[in-house]
């Protein structure tokens, strides 16, 4: 590991370890940690930034205009994720939804509904996922054979067995 000398502003350098103090990491650790946060906002395309800076700005509004944070009132949850909605609503492109050759795909199914809700339930379960052996790996077998053998990190694989239906 490279050691390197910087400088910094005095307040700089107190949020920085006030913040190591509460996230538990070292100094170091916590500057690796937000520098690379920054290169992974970085890697996003523009109007991807925006959006994810809008959010974060409704959040504020929200808990500003309703006085409570949208993790800790259903109101204010509400009002954000309509807010949301309506963001994604305006930036919603033209076109058809079928998306073409999927070179990276990991499952077979062209649904924006089921993808998305997988894709959340993924790395709501392991926020690395995308660069994780695990996605490589499905990847790799959705190529060779059109699909995974068993999706075990779906949703529906992991709901406790539904008791059978007897008919009369």
């Amino acid at each position: 590991m490279k050691q390197l000398k910087a400088s910094m502003p005095d307040d700089l350098a107190a949020r920085l370890e006030a913040a190591s103090a509460k996230s538990g990491r070292s100094l170091s650790a916590e500057i690796c940690a937000r520098v690379e946060a920054s290169f992974a906002h970085d890697a996003l395309d523009q109007p991807s930034r925006d959006f994810l800076e809008g959010v974060a700005l409704m959040a504020v509004e929200i808990a500003r205009e309703t006085g409570a944070n949208w993790h800790q009132h259903v109101g204010a949850h509400e009002a954000l994720a309509r807010a949301i909605q309506t963001r994604l609503e305006v930036l919603k492109p033209k076109g058809p939804t079928a998306f073409g050759d999927r070179p990276h795909a990991t499952v077979s199914d062209d649904d924006p509904n089921k993808l998305g809700g997988l894709i959340e339930f993924r790395l709501r379960r392991q926020p690395d996922f995308t660069s994780s052996p695990t996605r490589q790996l499905m990847e790799e077998e959705h190529q060779r054979m059109g699909s995974p053998r068993v999706l075990l990190d779906t949703p529906q694989q992991l709901k406790p067995d539904q008791p059978k239906k007897r008919g009369k």
